[in-house]
């Protein structure tokens, strides 16, 4: 592989960020274009292909985004909805008890 020769061809550079944004590798894309641009910051094709990765990067950000609020929108929901039946747990609980009172009551009056 040319790079393992000479780490800093920008050709190679170029094209290996460019093999990473098609599999959505952004962070080895990024540091590929790094390189790329510190070995020739003049060179045009390797901006442009920075700035791609820019807008890819912007739209996995909202991507990523979305995912986690719906996600934990979910988990908020979920977790009311094991509040509410703890809440009539509770309350059934309590019926219970004041069931169980009352008949211990009528008993000790009936007695």
């Amino acid at each position: 592989m040319v790079l393992d020769c000479d780490c800093h061809n920008v050709k190679a550079l170029y094209r290996r960020a460019q093999a990473y944004m098609e599999i959505a590798d952004l962070i080895l894309a990024e540091l590929d274009i790094k390189k790329a641009i510190e070995a020739d910051p003049q060179n045009r094709e390797v901006k442009l292909l920075q700035k791609s990765l820019k807008q890819l990067q912007a739209e996995s950000n909202k991507r990523d985004a979305k995912f986690y609020a719906n996600m934990f929108v979910r988990v908020t929901k979920d977790s009311s909805v094991a509040t509410k039946k703890l809440k009539v747990e509770k309350s059934e609980e309590e019926e219970r008890r004041e069931v169980a009172v009352a008949m211990e009551t009528e008993k000790e009056v009936d007695s």
